[in-house]
């Protein structure tokens, strides 16, 4: 057995034990890498290059697949990459830039066309439409972001976008509550009002319940916003 062989089977032994048996692992370990000279760098390139263990403990498997995504040409750690949830914002964006969408939407879609009782198509047409900035400004994995991504877009191709007409920033954000809490959607507030993606029967019913709530709904705020500013006197600077 290689000496990199011997320390790749260490570092094994060390991820997995508990207690005493990790302990020893760990001053095998130490001490392999001190008699032949090697880093943990040495042994698996998505670790620093030092002999200090401790680094294993901050050690990821998706900076681990990321090490090894300049020598797969057959792109299998690319597809362990797009379902990682432990990359970072700018790891996620490495990955990005190597998939293909279109084809991550071909092996994808069909399941979640099946779970959601949706027609393919639908949700093929929806996924022509996301951008990477959506993509980045999603949560979790890149393939759970692409699936949240194509949801939103189908919904928006499936509801029109309305402009609810407000000016006060107070009663945007009390409509934006409104809409968030009708549909399960976000909308956005811009210098006209806000702007949601609504059917008709959801437009109707949040034109009501502007009418009949949002004046309650605005002494309330503005009565909890006087007693925040109260609260926070002794805070201030």
């Amino acid at each position: 057995m290689t000496p990199q062989a011997r320390g790749i089977k260490l570092i094994g032994l060390y991820r997995r034990g508990v207690g005493g048996e990790r302990e020893n692992a760990g001053r095998l370990l130490l001490t392999h890498l001190k008699q032949h000279d090697l880093t943990l760098y040495d042994l698996d390139q998505s670790l620093p290059v030092t002999q200090d263990i401790r680094a294993l403990d901050q050690y990821r498997d998706g900076a681990a697949l990321l090490a090894r995504l300049g020598d797969d040409p057959q792109g299998e750690v690319l597809l362990q990459l797009v379902d990682a949830e432990d990359l970072t914002s700018a790891e996620v964006r490495r990955v990005l830039d190597r998939v293909d969408l279109d084809r991550l939407a071909q092996s994808r879609l069909e399941g979640s066309a099946h779970v959601a009782g949706l027609p393919v198509g639908d949700l093929q047409q929806a996924a022509a439409r996301v951008t990477p900035d959506q993509l980045m400004a999603g949560s979790g994995s890149l393939a759970q972001r692409f699936l949240q991504a194509i949801r939103q877009q189908h919904w928006n191709l499936q509801h029109p976008e309305r402009l609810i007409r407000a000016s006060d920033p107070l009663a945007q954000h009390l409509i934006l509550g409104l809409v968030r809490g009708l549909t399960g959607q976000t909308g956005q507030a811009d210098a006209a009002g806000v702007r949601a993606h609504l059917d008709p029967d959801q437009l109707t019913r949040l034109r009501t319940l502007m009418a009949h709530h949002l004046p309650h709904l605005t002494s309330r705020a503005l009565a909890e916003a006087e007693a925040l500013a109260f609260s926070s006197v002794r805070t201030l600077p």
